[in-house]
């Protein structure tokens, strides 16, 4: 198991898992649960006392004897997280999971003295925290549906009934466990909520990435964690990385800025794309550690979790990211990875003359307006933005329309120092100012294609502005697609928000495309509009030669 040798670490709960549960399936299963080092790592911390905790048998300090009162273990697919909290339970249950005082010479914990015949001590050191049981263990394990509390309860039966813990659970139901002392475990949903007003001292909470207020499962949390500080109970949360847009329980809970929940999240480092076949590879053998690897004995084999992935990464890159890469992206919410974008933000103006498109998407005064450039060579750039400002009371300007002649005048001055192949812009409220533009700006030679420069995008045609939303978002997360940073511009690519439209890219292509829509916030957008108008302008307009090749 190893030595960790670290002062305040109850070693007796790690040693006893490792001593009285069992291998749940496979060919290994009825074989002692080893502990891998994440495993050993985060069961160390976990049970980690406070300096200074007294003992009192009578009145014994529970939970709070703890530096930790929850902890956050979040780890790919495959790690083992359910067998992990399967061993959590059995020990929580049945084993010393409570602080019992601080060790002098000579003690030792028995199994004898808490009803277990198996024989296993442990002989602690001086100095060293010892374990005692919970009198009457009242664990629940949580998730967002049966199936997937089957994924901890599947494991948790045989890990008994296989092993030394056979004698002290004799008996393990379909729907809960009885427990010595009049202690049980149940499984919970957010179904289930007649069962969430139950003390409790331990919880397991799987798949919080996936808990939201949106399921309910947000308050499910929250009732668990009223209950289990009634109780001095604690909680132990596992997961995939989330979706940062759905602000779940795993995300509030990993960015809390408090110091007494425990997190251990293995994350590649970001100059890595899991795109990327070879840094995939790399990725891979960051966040599933050595000793869990098939080749050192463990279980995982990393072919197979490039099989599963590599067909994801086509179909859904975010989702094979948080479910392999362990790395918190954007998915069905956000429209734009916002980690992807900040790293593409390495652009710079073009210089005067550069072919470039234009989008454009304006409005009257509630919405902005915004114009936005694109180079040939992929590099997006903010032009000009106007929005309705605040009164000196802080409050918007209801007198204020966006400067139409302005407006205009920028359009012009991007035609006179851009070489402009083509201008998409979104026709509402702007179609005389747009047709207006088409013939200013339109070539006096050249193809019927290359004569015309403004042309109108109804982004409501949303077979043809899917596509384009597409183009861009595809070449910012796994093209060469670069921006200029600007803080309208960025604000409006990460507030717009996923819409699926009834349409696909191609016969042979299966993908459900999305158009960008506003936020239920109601945050602006018009900056994502006009971005991926001005992308697909750049990438789609004809070649041209010179700036100048116009007549106003």
């Amino acid at each position: 198991m190893g030595d960790l040798d670290i002062d305040g670490v109850m070693h007796v709960a790690p040693a006893w898992i490792e001593a009285h549960c069992v291998v749940p399936d496979g060919f290994r299963a009825g074989q002692p649960f080893e502990l891998y080092d994440y495993q050993l790592l985060y069961f160390s911390e976990y049970y980690r006392v406070r300096a200074g905790i007294e003992f009192d048998i009578d009145n014994p300090v529970l939970g709070p004897a703890f530096k930790h009162r929850r902890g956050i273990l979040v780890g790919p697919q495959k790690l083992g997280k359910g067998p992990h909290t399967a061993a959590h339970v059995c020990l929580e249950g049945v084993g010393p999971s409570l602080f019992a005082g601080w060790a002098v010479a000579g003690d030792v914990y028995r199994c004898s003295d808490w009803g277990c015949g198996c024989g296993w001590e442990h002989a602690y050191a001086v100095g060293e925290p010892m374990g005692m049981p919970w009198p009457t263990p009242l664990i629940q394990i949580t998730a967002t549906s049966e199936e997937q509390t089957d994924n901890i309860y599947d494991a948790l039966r045989p890990m008994i009934q296989l092993g030394p813990l056979a004698d002290v659970v004799p008996k393990t139901g379909e729907e809960f466990i009885r427990l010595p002392g009049g202690g049980r475990i149940d499984t919970v949903t957010s179904s289930a909520m007649s069962r969430l007003g139950q003390r409790v001292t331990f919880v397991a909470q799987d798949e919080v990435g996936l808990w939201t207020k949106l399921n309910k499962m947000a308050k499910v949390a929250d009732t668990q964690y009223r209950n289990l500080s009634g109780m001095g109970g604690r909680a132990s949360l596992t997961t995939n990385a989330w979706d940062p847009t759905e602000r779940s329980v795993a995300q509030t809970e990993y960015e809390a800025p408090v110091d007494d929940v425990y997190r251990q999240f293995s994350q590649p480092p970001k100059t890595l794309s899991y795109l990327n076949k070879r840094d995939r590879a790399k990725i891979h053998r960051i966040v599933y550690p050595p000793d869990t690897l098939r080749e050192n004995g463990g279980h995982i084999d990393l072919d197979a979790i490039e099989a599963e992935a590599a067909p994801m990464v086509a179909r859904d890159p975010a989702q094979a990211q948080r479910f392999y890469g362990n790395i918190i992206v954007a998915g069905g919410g956000q429209a734009m990875d916002p980690v992807a974008w900040a790293a593409k933000g390495i652009g710079v103006m073009p210089a005067p003359g550069t072919a470039v498109g234009l989008g454009f998407d304006g409005s009257i005064s509630n919405d902005s307006t915004v114009l936005v450039g694109c180079t040939t060579d992929e590099c997006i750039f903010p032009i000009a933005a106007w929005e309705r400002p605040k009164t000196s009371q802080g409050t918007p300007d209801a007198s204020w329309r966006v400067p139409r002649l302005e407006v205009a005048a920028k359009v012009k001055w991007a035609f006179e120092t851009f070489n402009v192949g083509r201008m998409f812009g979104d026709p509402p409220k702007w179609e005389t100012e747009l047709d207006t533009w088409a013939d200013e700006y339109r070539r006096s030679s050249g193809t019927a294609e290359e004569r015309e420069r403004v042309l109108l995008f109804d982004t409501y045609k949303h077979a043809r502005f899917a596509r384009a939303v597409d183009r861009l978002v595809t070449g910012i997360t796994l093209g060469n697609a670069t921006h200029v940073p600007d803080d309208v511009l960025t604000a409006h690519i990460l507030a717009a928000v996923k819409k699926k439209v009834n349409t696909t890219a191609d016969d042979d292509d299966s993908r459900t495309l999305f158009v960008f829509v506003k936020p239920d916030d109601g945050r602006k957008i018009d900056g994502a509009i006009a971005a991926a108008l001005a992308y697909e302008a750049a990438m789609t307009m004809p070649v041209v030669e010179s700036a100048r090749s116009f007549v106003y």
